[in-house]
């Protein structure tokens, strides 16, 4: 941490620490008002994440300025009073009744998950990547970063030992952080990003890492469980499984059955990844490596990309026409970055469950730069992420991961959390404020809920799990 106070201004700058850096430095620095602008600066040419408060004396208001890879956003509420800050925003909105954003939720409830500074509560924001939110008692204003531009990838490259290269640049990466064994724990989903970046932190910190995996059942859970037992083997992991379907979403200790305890866009298995961090905190973990953001990495082209361009909204059945023209009309997007917008969303949504029991995330391919490697390759090499594979198969001396992969998905488990909480969740849907308005088809949310959840499609299940996880956080 840095303060640097001028004449006018106090800025507040907190940042990830590099491994060269000493530990717990706190300067206080009196400075000309000018070289906070040029701090700003510095702090966003690092390349890992920071996030800063400047306070103005003179005009009696704040603003917070955020780095482009953004790990844990500010929340801001605005009031009659003026504008409160926090990181918690379970802490922020204690006490209070929140309003409803209903362009956010009717966006959500059709599963799009927009990524941006609104939120589904009215007066509350949050930070995100690059741009800057000044608050004053008059209200909050954001400035958005301007899009970046991707160059056209290298038709030829010299392919020598690239995957090689992949690997040694994640491995600095990680490197460049103070990490220690003990007090470091990765997560093994069973998936090729986790796989790969677990790997890696053990080449550099060891065998003896604490691992943490879910375990699923059926089919998919069986080959899941294949691949951890592989991988924990290779890595000399100490390894925490936790049954994923006895942490099934909504059920009687979850924190979805708290008013404000999970927003909507939070973590969408809160349930398990709660319990997993009360056991990593309890043995002294305070540093978790996430194959977040891998998916995301390998970029396609508009010449490329074969698939459909863009996800747009479904006819949503749990929305009433009126409710239906309202969603047409809003349109929510975001300035491009080099990472994807779904890599901000997914870090800000795992934050607040991270941040409250002391552990910090590491995300090693959400980086500015290798993103803009990795958009440079020739197509073979980001296709169906073929160098991911491979740089798995060079560290495994194993190729399970380029042949015979079942993706897992946490589907089932939300579906058990579903049946198994009918109650709980009827009588939400019965009671809740957000099915009484007369944007909600609260009969066919109704139905739904009584009928058989596995029969539902793809798209009405997803609308459905989104609506519960709306109810569940205004009750």
């Amino acid at each position: 941490m840095e303060i640097l106070i001028s004449e006018n201004r106090v800025a507040i700058f907190n940042s990830e620490r590099f491994s060269d850096e000493p530990d717990g430095l706190l300067e206080e620095r009196f400075v000309h008002d000018e070289w906070i602008e040029d701090r700003i600066n510095y702090y966003h040419l690092r390349s890992l994440d920071f996030s800063a408060v400047i306070i103005n004396k003179k005009s009696q208001s704040f603003s917070c300025h955020i780095s482009s890879v953004v790990y844990v956003p500010f929340y801001l509420r605005h009031d009659p009073k003026g504008v409160s800050i926090d990181w918690d925003y379970r802490r922020l909105l204690k006490d209070t009744d929140a309003e409803i954003a209903w362009d956010v939720v009717l966006t959500q409830i059709q599963g799009i998950m927009p990524y941006g500074h609104r939120t589904v509560i009215e007066g509350v924001v949050r930070t995100t990547a690059g741009a800057t939110l000044t608050a004053s008692r008059h209200g909050i204003k954001t400035s958005l970063p301007l899009p970046v531009h991707f160059s056209p990838p290298f038709d030829h490259i010299d392919s020598t030992d690239i995957e090689r290269h992949f690997i040694g640049a994640l491995e600095a990466l990680l490197d460049a952080r103070p990490l220690e064994n003990r007090r470091t724990a990765v997560e093994l989903s069973g998936g090729m990003d986790s796989a790969l970046s677990s790997m890696v932190t053990k080449n550099l910190l060891g065998p003896g890492l604490l691992s943490v995996t879910a375990q699923f059942d059926g089919a998919m859970g069986a080959a899941q469980q294949k691949r951890c037992a592989t991988l924990i083997q290779a890595g000399g992991f100490d390894n925490l499984s936790l049954p994923a379907a006895r942490l099934a979403p909504f059920g009687e200790t979850s924190l979805r059955r708290v008013r404000y305890g999970v927003m909507p866009e939070d973590e969408s298995y809160p349930e398990i990844f709660e319990a997993s961090l009360n056991i990593a905190k309890t043995i002294g973990v305070d540093t978790l490596i996430s194959g977040l953001g891998g998916d995301e990495l390998y970029v396609m082209y508009a010449d490329e990309d074969r698939s459909s361009s863009g996800k747009e909204a479904s006819r949503c059945s749990f929305l009433t026409e009126t409710g239906l023209n309202y969603a047409r009309t809003t349109h929510i997007a975001y300035p491009t970055g080099w990472l994807a917008a779904s890599c901000w969303y997914s870090s800000a949504s795992r934050s607040q469950r991270l941040l409250r029991y002391g552990i910090w995330p590491v995300y090693p391919y959400q980086n500015i730069k290798l993103a803009q490697f990795i958009s440079r390759l020739p197509h073979r090499y980001r296709h169906d992420r073929s160098i991911l594979r491979k740089s798995i198969s060079i560290l495994l001396n194993e190729d399970m991961y380029e042949k015979n992969y079942i993706k897992e998905t946490f589907d089932p488990v939300a579906i058990r959390g579903i049946e198994e909480n009918r109650l709980y969740l009827m009588s939400l849907v019965k009671e809740s404020r957000i099915t009484n308005h007369h944007y909600i088809n609260k009969h066919n949310v109704i139905s739904a809920l009584q009928g058989n959840i596995r029969e539902l499609d793809r798209n009405t299940y997803n609308s459905l799990f989104q609506t519960l996880k709306i109810l569940c956080f205004f009750q």
